[in-house]
Order: structure tokens, then C-alpha cells, then sequence
């Protein structure tokens, strides 16, 4: 059968898909009964698809399958593998397309969609996928590749970007395939950035990251032992540049990035991939949550603790305050006295995500006892005992008690110094935390130089693209801004905003406050206009993350109502004011010196709405 460009019969042929139990049980035996037409090696599961078709070398597995069968589409003698399959558990319209990278083995690309379908109740036999090595017509390919022309160009030399893309548009869910999970080949190679593109760029297309089994062990295996889940991802998204993509046809990858530039633009990119990545990290985490048994032993509550610190970090935190709970009813009820450490550690981790909701006296209450717990278990001098003086000092310092949070910053680094060293990340962190505290106290020397000593370890052990290195660059920029040097506080707070956006997602807690910061400095500078956008941004997401009873929320209503005072609408300012006192007198009490700013406001716009 011989379609013509855009009847129905070519459309169909186009987007004929290999049913996931084809892959499963034939293509796999293919693949175990051949040689590698290079090396001579057997082939197996393990294989590259590169080694199971090497276009610069004899015909391979899926060569040969149609090596003798006339193509359905220009009717010329070598077709495509999906065209030589019959019978509807073999082949079918596709209603998913794999992109991938040919350095992916065969068997993670089977048991990845092997693992979709189970997951989402998905029939393999009835479930179709378009997978280029298989759909397109490789001897095709292979005549191109000859001729220097692009290896999706078609012999009548149509666009290539209109046929691959039609694909994507057709069939409207791609399902894209990321490996290894902490740098994902797929994210270096152009035609793989090239289909995200093409479905971000079309309504109604969706979108899955997968990733094969094997990954989300290993992922589960770093979050849980040793933390380095959490810098990984970080790493990977920071180290998201599509721009940096290659192709094996470099006029490909020309072609491809000038789409990209004059279409979404390289940063809104990155950010849509690093979006995927992150939801699909967090609804790993979510399926290791429920998936994992209750033990009711230390190993689960290390487990909860673990997980539930990363969704906090991700600004889940009704999610990780219910996996908090649930180790703490281990702790309390089944483990007992003889596991303080874990109990310790247990209202440590509850006490940092009470303190991220904002009820500070709650948060310092199970701090405090975290704190006596682990010196009993652990001694003195023990790193998680800093840890405890770390979190009560970021507690105090938002109740506005400064000197005694640098004394518990203090106690803090003298413990992580002689536990770690000078060039630890731990370090860096209480540098910045003393300089915070500086910086409340208007020591503004003091401050920028506790974070200088910070940022210098950060970017040694951490690289430029870490959330911590946008935190230093965030309160270098606030202490410049105090000293007066807008400009320079200006660029640093950008730098934040850059590192926050691509890692953390254009949502998050830390991309508000670098709104609300660019905000203030742009009020510095009389950019009224400028200021207020901002502030209505972190405004969004606060609200959008915390409710409208936060103190962040308050901070921002303050940060409008100044603005709103300083371009003349008193009115507009007092509501805001107003709106801001609401908040704080409940949440901090009428003796926080930030309940106190705010009365002082109210009450000198009321005096001037009288005289008016």
C-alpha cells in the first residue's frame, strides 16, 4: 500500500507504533540471536541500540527485518522494521513516542516502557509507541548519511522539521527517557531537545519523564544513605543547557538551536525540562513512600525523616510534615528510650518544617527538645547537635532575637570546624547564617565577609549552579543593598534568581523571596513600577505556597503597602498595611520589631489621610 503525502493512508503509516509486548517478547529474542555486525560480539539485552544498528556498518537487527520487504511509503525495495510487523498485538497506531538516545541499552528502554504500562494500567499489547529506530525506514537513513544530508530528511528533500514534528504533534504524549538520573544523556543530544521543544511548543501535548527501573534504585539508594539524591538533582538541573546539545549531523544541531532561539528561547527550555525532572523526581519519592512498608523499626523512621527533608526543600511541606509524624508515632510508641538519636533527629526535622510554615514558638519548642535528646544520646560535640544550634538560630533570628541566635550560630561553626574542617558545605553554612545575623545587627562589614568565606567554599565543593550559591549570592545582595551600592546588589540578587529558576522552578518559596528582594532594591532605586511587579510576584507564590496567615506573606504586603506610600496611594497603602498587621500581631506578637514597623506605618498614614 502506497499513500500519497497527507491522505490517510500516509498519515497512518507515519505514525504506526511497536506494541510494548512486542518489544518484550520478540524484538528481545531478535536481538539475543544476533551479533553485533561490527565486533562479532553476541548481542543481549544489554546492548546500545547504536550496537544493534550500526548505520556505518553492515545491516543490523532492525536492517535486516525489512532488508527484503518494499516499503509501504515510496514503494522502493527496504523498509521500515514497524512496517514489516502484522497482527494487532505487534503493531498499531501509536498513541506514545519514545525520545531517547541511542546510548540507551535495549533492555532499560524495554523495561522502561514495560514498567509505564504497568503503571498506568496499560495493556503492552494494545499499546503502541513510535520509536525512530524502529519506525523510521533505517535503509533510508543510511542513503542520507552517505550523501551528507541529514538523517531525517526524506529523499524528496521536504522539511524534516515539518515530518519529525508532525509526529510529535500527532500523537501528542511523549514520553521521555532520561539516563542516568543524575545527567541524563538524553539532555546532550539535540533531536532528544528537539521533541520536548516540539511538544512544549503544542497544545494539549503531554508530557512523561521516565527513566528505567534500575534509576529510581539508584536514586532511592543516594536520597536515602547519603544525601546525595538532593545535590545530584541539583547538579543535573544547574548543568540543564540545551544549548550545549550536540547531534551527530552538526547541521542538525544548527537547525535545531536556531528553532529553539527564535521559538521559546534556551532559558524558558531549560526551565520546561528541569520542571519535568523535578516532578518526576518527586513522584518517585512519592511512589517510594507508598510502596515501602511500615516496619516500625529505626531503618523506616531514617527512611520518613530522609524523604520528608527532601520534599521540604522542595516546598512540600504538608507532605513531608505527614512523614515526619508518622516516625515520630514510631519513635514515641514502639522504639522508646533506647533510640534517642532517632527521636532526636525525628523532632529536629519536625522543628525545621514547623519553623518553614511560619509558627516559630512551636518550631523552637521541638528544636530545644531535639536538642537535649541528642546531647544525651550523642555528646556535645557531635555534627547533628550543630545542627540543632543551626536551626534554633535560624528559629530566633525570625523572632527577631538576634543576639541569641549568633550565639547559637556560633556554637554551631565551632562544632562543624572541628568536625569537618574549614572546607565543608556545612561550614559555608554557618558562615552565612552568622553573617545573616550581622546583617540584621547593621554590621554590614562583618556580614559581607562571613558570606564572601561562604560563597568561597560553596562554589569549591558545591559548583556555581547549587540553590546554596544562589542563598550567599541572595544575601551578599541584601547586605550591598544596605550599605547602598544598588547596582552591585541588584546583580547578585539576579544571579540568585537565575540559579533559583532553572534549579528550583519558577514556584518555589526561594524564587519568592528573590523577587522580593530585587523588589526592595528596586524600590532603593525609585523603580516604584519595577518594585511593585516583583513584590506581586512573590506575592503569588507565597500565597500560593503558605496561605494568606504567613509571616512571608505579612513581609510582602509590608514591602507593597512602602511601595504603594512612596508612589502617593496612601489608601492603597494603608489596606496593605493593614492586611500586614493582621498577620503579624497573632503570628509574632506585638513586641516583634516587625509588628512594631507596621503599627508605626499605620499609624503615620492614618495622621496624613487627616490632614488631607
Amino acid at each position: 500500500m502506497t499513500g500519497k503525502s497527507g491522505d490517510p493512508a500516509q498519515q497512518q503509516l507515519d505514525t504506526l507504533g511497536v506494541s510494548v509486548s512486542h518489544l518484550e517478547h520478540i524484538f528481545l529474542e531478535e536481538i539475543s540471536n544476533f551479533t553485533d555486525t561490527t565486533t562479532g560480539d553476541p548481542l543481549s539485552r544489554d546492548s546500545k541500540i547504536y550496537q544493534v544498528e550500526n548505520l556505518k556498518g553492515p545491516p543490523g537487527v532492525i536492517r535486516q527485518k525489512g532488508a527484503n520487504t518494499r516499503c509501504p511509503i515510496d514503494g522502493r525495495m527496504g523498509a521500515a522494521y514497524v512496517h514489516c510487523l502484522r497482527g494487532e498485538d505487534h503493531v498499531g497506531e501509536a498513541t506514545k513516542m519514545l525520545s531517547y538516545s541511542w546510548s540507551y541499552t535495549i533492555g532499560d528502554i524495554v523495561d522502561t516502557l514495560s514498567e509505564f504500562c504497568h503503571q498506568n494500567n496499560l495493556d503492552p499489547k494494545r499499546t503502541y509507541v513510535w520509536i525512530c529506530c524502529l519506525c523510521v525506514n533505517q535503509h533510508r537513513v543510511v542513503e542520507n548519511n552517505s550523501k551528507e544530508i541529514s538523517g531525517m530528511i526524506s529523499p524528496t528533500k521536504v522539511d524534516f522539521f515539518a515530518i519529525f514534528g508532525d509526529r510529535v504533534k500527532k500523537i501528542k504524549h511523549l514520553l521521555a527517557m532520561m539516563a542516568p538520573w543524575k545527567a541524563p544523556v538524553a539532555l546532550t543530544r539535540v533531536w532528544c531537545i528537539f521533541e520536548i521543544f516540539t511538544a512544549h511548543s503544542t497544545d494539549g501535548c503531554k508530557v512523561d519523564i521516565l527513566m528505567p527501573p534500575k534509576e529510581k534504585y539508584s536514586l532511592e539508594q543516594d536520597v536515602i544513605n547519603n544525601d546525595g539524591g538532593i545535590d545530584a538533582l541539583y547538579e543535573t538541573l544547574g548543568n540543564t543547557k540545551v544549548e550545549n546539545a550536540k547531534a551527530s549531523v552538526d547541521s542538525d544541531r544548527r537547525a535545531i538551536l536556531a528553532r529553539v532561539i527564535w521559538g521559546v528561547g534556551y532559558q524558558p527550555l531549560n526551565h520546561e525540562v528541569n520542571k519535568l525532572l523535578r516532578e518526576w523526581m518527586l513522584s518517585v519519592l512519592t511512589q517510594l513512600v507508598d510502596s515501602r512498608e511500615n516496619t516500625n523499626d529505626k531503618d523506616y523512621v531514617d527512611f520518613c525523616n530522609r524523604i520528608g527533608a527532601v520534599l521540604k526543600g522542595h516546598g512540600e511541606l504538608d507532605a513531608a510534615m505527614k512523614l515526619h509524624q508518622a516516625a515520630l508515632t514510631i519513635c514515641e510508641t514502639v522504639l522508646g528510650q533506647n533510640h534517642e538519636e532517632a527521636t532526636a533527629s525525628t523532632y529536629h526535622s519536625i522543628g525545621n518544617a514547623i519553623a518553614a510554615k511560619g509558627d516559630y514558638d512551636d518550631a523552637l519548642a521541638k528544636l530545644q527538645k531535639a536538642l537535649i535528646l541528642q546531647e544525651q544520646a550523642l555528646g556535645k560535640d557531635h555534627p547533628d547537635v550543630a545542627e540543632s544550634y543551626n536551626s534554633i538560630g535560624l528559629v530566633l533570628t525570625e523572632m527577631g532575637d538576634y543576639e541569641d541566635a549568633l550565639a547559637n550560630y556560633r556554637e554551631a561553626l565551632a562544632m562543624k570546624l572541628l568536625a569537618f574542617g574549614k572546607h565543608h558545605s556545612d561550614v559555608a553554612v554557618a558562615y552565612n547564617n552568622i553573617g545573616s545575623v550581622l546583617n540584621e545587627m547593621e554590621n554590614y562589614e562583618g556580614a559581607l565577609s562571613k558570606y564572601k568565606e561562604a560563597v568561597a567554599i560553596q562554589e569549591s565543593v558545591l559548583g556555581k549552579d547549587h540553590p546554596s550559591v544562589a542563598t550567599t549570592y541572595n544575601n551578599i545582595g541584601t547586605v550591598l543593598n544596605d550599605m547602598g551600592d544598588y547596582e552591585g546588589a541588584l546583580s547578585k540578587h539576579n544571579e540568585a534568581l537565575a540559579i533559583r529558576l532553572s534549579v528550583l522552578g519558577k514556584d518555589h518559596i526561594d524564587v519568592a523571596q528573590s523577587y522580593n528582594n530585587i523588589g526592595l532594591t528596586l524600590e532603593d532605586m525609585k523603580d516604584y513600577e519595577g518594585a511593585l511587579s516583583r513584590h506581586n510576584e512573590a506575592l503569588a507564590i507565597r500565597l500560593s505556597a503558605f496561605g494568606r496567615d504567613h509571616p512571608s506573606v505579612a513581609n510582602t504586603y509590608n514591602n507593597i503597602g512602602s511601595i504603594l506610600f512612596n508612589m502617593g496611594d496612601l489608601s492603597g497603602a494603608l489596606t496593605k498595611f493593614e492586611e500586614c498587621l493582621a498577620i503579624r500581631k497573632p503570628v509574632l506578637g506585638l513586641d516583634h520589631p516587625d509588628t512594631e514597623i507596621c503599627l508605626d506605618w499605620i499609624e503615620d498614614i492614618k495622621e496624613e489621610l487627616d490632614e488631607q
